[in-house]
């Protein structure tokens, strides 16, 4: 596997190429106006240099049409015209014109706050964000960001930010009004399935963006969580596989869910620790249908081999996490257990000019080793496992009232919750009835708390905490995952 000098620079040359692999996902952050994919990266996978523009412009014909526009607005609007602002939205409306969420223009403050976001710590909430079929939706939320503490869930539609509706605004405009200083208190208004749309109210924090956690298990099971492919990535990965040794692993399940992707060069390397010397881990193909293989340069480390593995997947696994699922199904070193995976297989290639902008294009796909295009349909997983309805119940907030008699979406949400927690509601639908007081008053009774049959305050921030416990204790999918590494 070749590994490239990310620095590669030339002062003779307009601009600098790296290769990145993302899906159009963007983390809110302070110090940011996060053009962040769920790559987070711009890691060169090959560099180099390349001068885009000719010295010879004015001269095309093409442009023909582009200067008199330029000039017409320049001499003859009636109020002073900024040309940089003119250039910049005319590059922007070049890059618009691809029809492609994947590909923009970066002004050269939009770039550095691209460059700072890959760097360490944030402020903001945590969450990643794309733009999908013209709406904003929440990708992933970060585990343990204040927006995932606030119950943020993937998938869920951002409607408005503190009232402001986000119809029409780009990832970067969403970005902009979410983020904020540490301490300070942003509300999204969601959307979740069908059902209406509710308030969140997120106090922004500081992140630090950890890549990986594990845990042992007592039957010898080692988990291990990454959450995103940074750098360092591998390194931890080999780290946290040494140290569960040390505990006396015998099985590990790798979760990947909720991972967006990140640096290729991370998950091309902690697939190498799996796979023997020459085996293909990803497949890279130009438009003219020119491929080229990234294979294992050495061969699988003494921590993997014969080590029994499973990889945990779902909707919000993306772009890297896809390769370095498919890079050990495809290669016999791992069975997929979960949900379809999130189906980013194309590639972007990065452009900084002299004065720091940057444009960000499609120019590749990429391809599993067994050459699949998963771009849209995702990895299939070998056992499928879906999660209770609960768990994709809409968040209730605290500063809402469900009381008898109130119809909403919140309250079959309420009752699904109430139904997991062992107090029965009765039909579950969208009517706030008697048996669904009963249910209220028990649970308030079960946790010391004023029994007056109305789910609000207290009493909903208990049932919230309850709800999301559960959840993370109820990890059926991950129950899975460990008996089938316990089954090889």
């Amino acid at each position: 596997m070749k590994d490239n000098n990310k620095n590669d620079k030339s002062s003779t040359e307009n601009v600098e190429r790296n290769y990145v692999i993302s899906p159009f996902k963007f983390i809110m952050m302070l110090l940011s106006t996060i053009i962040i994919t769920a790559a987070v990266t711009a890691f060169a996978i090959l560099s180099g240099n390349e001068k885009i523009i000719s010295d010879d412009t004015q001269k095309r014909s093409e442009f023909v049409k582009l200067y008199a526009v330029y000039d017409t607005l320049n001499k003859k609007y009636y109020k002073k015209v900024e040309k940089d602002k003119l250039i910049d939205g005319a590059i922007k409306g070049m890059v618009s014109g691809l029809d492609d969420p994947y590909s923009e223009y970066m002004t050269s403050a939009e770039q550095n706050d691209f460059t700072e976001s890959m760097q360490g710590d944030f402020q903001g909430i945590g969450t990643e964000i794309e733009e999908k079929d013209n709406k904003i939706m929440i990708s992933s939320p970060i585990k343990g960001a204040p927006a995932q503490k606030a119950g943020v869930k993937s998938g869920d539609i951002i409607m408005a930010v503190d009232d402001k509706s986000v119809e029409g605004k780009s990832t970067q405009d969403v970005v902009k009004l979410v983020r904020g200083k540490k301490g300070t208190v942003v509300t999204l208004t969601l959307k979740r399935g069908d059902a209406e749309p509710f308030d969140v109210k997120i106090t922004r924090d500081k992140i630090h963006m950890n890549s990986i956690e594990y845990t042992f298990k007592k039957d010898g099971t080692g988990v291990i969580t990454v959450m995103k492919f940074q750098e360092g990535t591998a390194d931890e990965f080999t780290d946290a596989l040494k140290s569960l040794r040390d505990k006396g692993m015998k099985q590990v399940v790798i979760d990947l869910r909720d991972n967006p992707g990140g640096y290729l060069d991370e998950a091309a390397k902690m697939a190498e620790t799996y796979l023997e010397k020459g085996k293909v881990i990803v497949q890279m193909e130009d438009v003219s249908g020119n491929k080229e293989l990234l294979k294992a340069s050495k061969d699988e480390d003494a921590l993997t081999k014969n080590l029994p593995t499973v990889i945990l997947l779902n909707e919000g696994s993306a772009s890297a996490s896809e390769v370095f699922a498919a890079a050990l199904k495809d290669n016999g070193k791992a069975k997929i257990v979960g949900h379809k995976s999130f189906g980013k297989g194309i590639v972007q290639t990065t452009s900084t000019f002299k004065d720091k902008s940057m444009i960000k294009y499609t120019e590749q796909k990429w391809l599993t080793p067994n050459s699949t295009w998963i771009h849209k349909k995702g990895i299939t997983p070998d056992i499928k496992v879906d999660l209770p309805s609960y768990v994709h119940g809409q968040m209730l907030d605290a500063d809402e009232v469900l009381t008898l008699h109130v119809k909403s979406t919140k309250v079959k949400s309420m009752e699904m919750g109430l139904k997991a927690l062992g107090f029965d509601p009765g039909k579950v639908d969208n009517t706030f009835d008697e048996s669904t007081l009963y249910a209220v008053q028990n649970f308030q009774m079960e946790n010391n708390l004023t029994v007056d049959g109305i789910m609000t305050g207290k009493t909903t921030d208990k049932f919230m905490t309850q709800l999301a416990k559960k959840i993370e204790n109820d990890d059926v999918q991950l129950k899975r995952a460990i008996q089938e590494a316990k089954k090889k």
